[in-house]
């Protein structure tokens, strides 16, 4: 099928709309204002309450925007940038940083981190679930760590799954598209007994590749790649399992056990350095398999009305075969976490944890050094208290946390917040932070074959470019401020603000390297530089059957040094959305999105740093409920606009063109 009769079948949509429905809006403004999240103070609040710059993307928002992976529930909100790299490969950041390898923003869900230590960062690929039994997703723009700990730099996302009595019965899925070719999902939940509940699912995919070669490239090289017969598919297809048991044992403790296990196939193209004119490029073809397994248990007990512990442990496995970056790694975590209150005024959190990592990493002809197998512990500690200075209207929480680690030794990372609620319509907040990102082992001892740079008139010989892991690369810090105001004039109308300024010191860097070869580039503290910027969202119940939701973030900044990671975002994001129930039983939705142009570095090119331009995209949805149990939609993703780069990746990988699709979807409840 072409683009051309892609994109009409995506506007007939509108024109289709009587045969496709679902439910009104399950949430009214108020009960969205009201949401409860945890992700700022570790404890149960109100999201207008909270103070920090959070966004909660809701079950309903997940259903209705036809997401079939997180990454894509993430697309609108406020602060974040979220890109497609290739059919399998996401960037995403908030507030800047953003890239491939992206080691700033702490990803967890139901508080099992989603983090890879080879570098400090997130594989978004492999992190999916029933996207039908997520609960909420929490995002904090700003610092988390005082709480959360290092890498909880620049944001929090938190991923809420459903309680498994709110799963009960069965559930399943089927979807087609010119994207999503093909996806089943089942589940079914059950009473074990009367305190007992559990489910369990299944969930398999193939999607297919984007656009094999981009066009913005240099056609010699495009020409050179594929003349050397190297496929550009960038295909792969997904099986996973998993389940969730929630037991109330007796009137004051539960008990939450979780499990997944997945396994990935996926294609890929990779460059590497090569010191044969014209290119001093090579591709190569590259299939592998990415698997692994979490157990987590969760034992929560109320010692009193106003005092309850829990205890956490899990385990996490990661296996990754591919030829350019494989490793093991094996994680165990174990926390513990008491909140009480003390008298009208202080309602104070303190917890312990320590984490565990084996991890061996594979050695490959761009990246070696160092040791095969290697084990690091992490011991953590913190304290929140959040004091009632007025009651009912004002309130400051202070918090701090210590780390200990193997490669950052000890860190300490404060957070002081303050909340004040003028009336039911102005709620005005603001937060001072501290917080480290902590090295990778990939920054502190392997080597990496970054580029062969060729001749010019100042060097006529091609140049080798090899940047070295540094046993003293220490971690780097931010000093965050932010402020935020939450208007809700009325019943129908809100908005929530946020500003901030960021100043980072002793980022990664790297030494300005002297003409010759090879080029020896030892990665160090050098980099600093600020950035500050606005968010707002904005939304609208215009009727009982129409609400309308604006999101806009703006981004800038300055930083000093050679660049080694990418620093600025964006400087506009903008996105508005739209839905109407035009019956109970028919819904439709569209959102309009354009994100500007933006730098990414691109260390295999002579220039070291290449702009990207700036694009727009229109989605658009329709959902029809026929019957109380069986949903039909239809979508048309990514319109109007053709065929694009949304991103590059900051080494390696070749960057793919994300074009518009259609996705048919049928859900089924028994």
């Amino acid at each position: 099928m072409s683009d051309f009769n892609r994109l009409c079948m995506a506007v007939s949509l509108v024109f289709w709309a009587p045969a496709f429905a679902q439910d009104s809006f399950d949430l009214s403004l108020q009960e969205l204002l009201n949401v409860e999240v945890t992700s700022v103070s570790k404890q149960r609040q109100p999201v207008s309450d909270a103070p920090a710059a959070i966004y909660v993307v809701t079950a309903d928002d997940i259903l209705r925007s036809g997401a079939a992976s997180i990454p894509q529930a993430l697309r609108d909100v406020p602060g974040l940038h979220v890109a497609q790299i290739d059919s399998q490969k996401w960037a995403i950041s908030s507030r800047g940083f953003n890239g491939r390898y992206n080691n700033k923003l702490l990803v967890m869900m139901d508080g099992r981190t989603l983090y890879s230590p080879e570098f400090s960062g997130v594989y978004w690929e492999v992190q999916d679930y029933l996207m039908a039994d997520i609960e909420r997703i929490e995002i904090i723009r700003g610092p988390g760590a005082a709480l959360w700990g290092a890498n909880a730099v620049n944001g929090v996302i938190n991923i809420v799954t459903k309680h498994s009595s709110n799963t009960q019965g069965g559930y399943a899925q089927a979807t087609a598209g010119s994207y999503e070719k093909g996806s089943l999902s089942l589940r079914y939940g059950g009473q074990l007994n009367d305190g007992t509940s559990a489910r369990g699912y299944l969930k398999g995919f193939s999607r297919d590749s984007l656009s094999q070669y981009p066009e913005d490239m240099d056609p010699a090289q495009g020409q050179a790649m594929l003349a050397n017969g190297v496929s550009t598919r960038n295909d792969w297809r997904q099986l996973q399992t998993g389940g969730r048991l929630d037991s109330q044992l007796d009137a004051a403790s539960t008990l939450t056990l979780s499990g997944d296990v997945y396994r990935y196939r996926m294609h890929q193209v990779y460059r590497s350095p090569d010191n044969s004119p014209p290119y001093y490029e090579r591709y190569f073809a590259d299939s592998f398999d990415a698997e692994g397994l979490n157990l987590l248990g969760r034992y929560t007990r109320a010692l009193s009305a106003t005092s309850e512990f829990s205890l956490q442990a899990y385990y996490d496995r990661a296996v990754r075969e591919e030829a350019l970056f494989g490793f093991r790694t094996d994680t165990a975590d174990l926390d513990f976490q008491h909140l009480f209150e003390m008298g009208n005024a202080h309602s104070i959190a303190w917890g312990l944890g320590y984490r565990h990592i084996e991890d061996e990493l594979d050695h490959s002809a761009v990246i070696f050094g160092g040791d095969d197998s290697i084990g690091t512990d992490l011991w953590s500690a913190f304290i929140r208290d959040e004091v009632t200075l007025v009651p009912h209207s004002l309130w400051l929480t202070l918090a701090a946390r210590v780390e200990n680690g193997t490669f950052s030794g000890t860190e300490w990372q404060p957070n002081a917040r303050i909340m004040w609620r003028a009336n039911e319509q102005h709620r005005l907040w603001s937060s001072i932070a501290y917080a480290v990102r902590t090295p990778s082992r990939v920054e502190l001892t392997r080597t990496i074959h970054a580029s062969t740079r060729p001749p010019d008139a100042f060097v006529p010989f091609p140049v080798e470019v090899w940047v070295v892991g540094n046993e003293g690369y220490g971690s780097e810090s931010l000093w965050a401020y932010e402020l935020g105001h939450r208007y809700s004039p009325n019943g129908s109308l809100s908005f929530d603000t946020a500003l901030y300024y960021n100043d980072y010191s002793e980022l990664r860097g790297a030494e300005d390297p002297e003409p010759g070869s090879p080029t020896i580039i030892m990665v160090n503290n050098a980099q600093q530089g600020y950035s500050y910027g606005a968010e707002l969202s904005a939304q609208w119940r215009a009727t009982d059957d129409v609400r309308l939701r604006l999101n806009y973030s703006y981004s800038d900044g300055r930083f000093d040094g050679i660049q080694a990671q990418n620093t600025l975002a964006p400087q506009h994001i903008v996105s508005l959305n739209g839905e109407w129930a035009v019956r109970p039983d028919l819904s439709l939705n569209a959102t309009w999105r354009h994100v500007s142009d933006t730098n990414v570095i691109a260390p295999s090119r002579a220039e070291l740093q290449k702009p990207l331009d700036g694009f727009y995209g229109v989605d658009i949805g329709a959902h029809w409920k026929p019957m109380p149990d069986l949903t039909l939609s239809l979508l048309g993703l990514d319109l109007f606009y053709g065929d694009h780069v949304e991103y590059e990746a900051e080494q390696f990988h070749i960057p793919y063109r994300v074009g518009p699709s259609v996705l048919g979807k049928l859900s089924l409840q028994f």
